[in-house]
């Protein structure tokens, strides 16, 4: 009589794990590392980003700077002189240095209570302000200009 201890797995069975595991991440795989989750986040970031940065640069130049949003895009703008109203002068990237600071991610929506927002030499802003992207928001305080996300945007 021969002894057969079993010492692994057979080829059926790990066919079949091989079977599940594929089906697994074929339908559950998409909804945990969706492109829309990041582009959305990179926009919301890049956005709240741009209204800190405006801040900070009315208050390093003296002059105002202005955050535009409108048509599901963000842009920064100042005058060709810090007596103008009109805000024509592309605001370059700090990082990238590339002509404007603006920014949009295609079927990603960025919309704003008020826009134009001003940021003035002393750091306050023209308006109070809630930017809303996809389903996030972060708001501008036009007391102080501050930019912050809260916890819930109600």
């Amino acid at each position: 009589m021969k002894n057969h201890n079993q010492l692994g797995f057979t080829i059926i069975e790990l066919v079949m794990v091989i079977v599940l595991l594929g089906t697994l991440s074929a339908t559950a795989m998409p909804k945990f590392f969706s492109k829309n989750s990041y582009a959305e986040r990179a926009l919301f970031d890049d956005a709240l980003h741009a209204a800190s940065y405006a801040q900070k640069l009315a208050i390093a130049t003296g002059c105002p700077v202005q955050l535009s949003i409108a048509s599901n895009t963000y842009r920064l703008n100042r005058s060709t002189n810090c007596n103008s109203t009109i805000y024509t002068l592309d605001v370059p990237h700090p990082s990238s240095g590339t002509s404007d600071f603006s920014g949009s991610e295609s079927g990603i929506n960025l919309s704003s209570s008020a826009s134009p927002i001003l940021f003035y030499a002393l750091g306050n802003a023209s308006t109070d302000a809630t930017i809303n992207v996809a389903s996030k928001c972060f708001k501008i305080v036009a007391d102080t200009g501050y930019v912050y996300e809260p916890a819930s945007c109600n």
